[in-house]
């Protein structure tokens, strides 16, 4: 079977398209992407830049108030799969969706009378077929802004999926080793994980170690005495060394409608502390791969109150218990991989959802 997979955008950033390309379903070719093509960005330079030009269209693609339309004008393929985006050609398709608002390029395009017309307006046509929020909180949104029994239909949930990590005899430490990822420094809770830190070492004597593409040169000089602190580290470094070595991930991750590096460190058997938000508590079970802690409203995540500093104790409190608890580190770790080795993350079980729904979709 051959699946054209269609971007809205020239840049393609995400785990997830990596993954599905990577390692797509027995018997389907992906069409109009190479392998090589799909990169997850780990240069801060570069990721600044995107980041400005993707501002840059977004701001653009509100003044024109379309949503992500697009169209193709080659039909050498049996299926196409849109990624976030809404296909105008008369031929069978299926879209992934990480949250409702993502058909457009800003929620204002998505959630304004025009762009939920236009959106309702394509899903409901009988050559789009189904529907694939990556989590059930994503379905939620969409049944929530355009309120339609038909497009409710064709919504079903296929989780993202990452292939299990070969484990790896790393260099262990005495010292607990906690990691924090996450490109989007304030958005994914860094502050929140620097203050963590700071805590943890003057209870504990453990290795902190931060990565982020985006994190402050003053916070750097403020917390480095506590912390080791990267702009960026390769894939090579990340997975034969960092994550191998490390043995609690803490990941506040406030902006996340997933959170890729959750599975990561969960393909590693590392136990996760992080604070609940939107599809947290689908990927992380609350005792079972870890601890998620319940997020206050209205939480700042450029500067630390009362109410911020009650959650970063609550992580303190909860990462302290993994750390004087081998035992339960590993029960959490394995539990954690098991669902990225063969349950609901793992490729093969995506790959089987994937499938059916495309031959179904080929088939009407």
């Amino acid at each position: 079977m051959k699946v054209k997979i269609k971007f809205p955008w020239r840049f393609i950033d995400s785990s997830y398209y990596r993954s599905l390309i990577n390692y797509p379903p027995k018997d389907v070719k992906f069409l109009g992407v190479e392998r090589s093509y799909v990169k997850v960005i780990d240069s801060p330079k570069l990721f600044t830049f995107q980041k400005r030009v993707k501002t840059f269209l977004r701001k653009t693609a509100e003044l024109i108030k379309i949503p992500n339309i697009t169209f193709t004008t080659t039909l050498n393929f049996d299926l196409i799969h849109c990624a976030h985006c809404l296909l105008l050609n008369n031929f069978p398709w299926v879209v992934d969706v990480e949250h409702y608002w993502t058909f457009s390029a800003s929620s204002n395009i998505s959630y304004s009378k025009f762009g939920k017309f236009i959106i309702r307006k394509i899903l409901r046509k009988n050559n789009c077929k189904k529907i694939l929020p990556w989590t059930h909180a994503a379905g939620t949104t969409i049944k929530d802004a355009l309120r339609d029994k038909e497009i409710n239909n064709k919504i079903e949930v296929v989780y993202p999926a990452i292939p299990a990590a070969k484990l790896i005899n790393a260099v262990k430490t005495k010292k607990t080793t906690l990691l924090f990822i996450g490109r989007y420094f304030y958005q994914k809770g860094g502050l929140f994980a620097l203050e963590v830190f700071k805590k943890l070492k003057q209870k504990y004597d453990c290795r902190c170690i931060l990565i982020s593409l985006t994190i402050p040169k003053y916070l750097k000089e403020k917390y480095g005495d506590f912390v080791e602190i990267y702009d960026s580290v390769s894939e090579d470094v990340l997975f034969n060394e960092i994550y191998p070595s490390s043995d609690i991930f803490i990941y506040p991750g406030f902006s996340d409608t997933f959170g890729f590096s959750l599975l990561e460190a969960m393909s590693f058997g590392i136990p996760i502390v992080t604070v609940d938000g939107f599809a947290r508590k689908e990927i992380v079970e609350n005792g079972k791969n870890g601890f998620v802690i319940e997020r206050p409203n209205d939480i700042r995540i450029y500067r630390i109150g009362k109410k911020e500093r009650k959650v970063i104790n609550e992580i303190v409190e909860k990462a302290s218990i993994l750390i004087e608890s081998s035992s339960l580190r590993r029960k959490m770790g394995k539990y954690g991989r098991m669902l990225v080795e063969k349950g609901r993350f793992s490729i093969k079980e995506r790959n089987k959802k994937l499938k059916e729904i495309y031959e179904e979709a080929i088939r009407y």
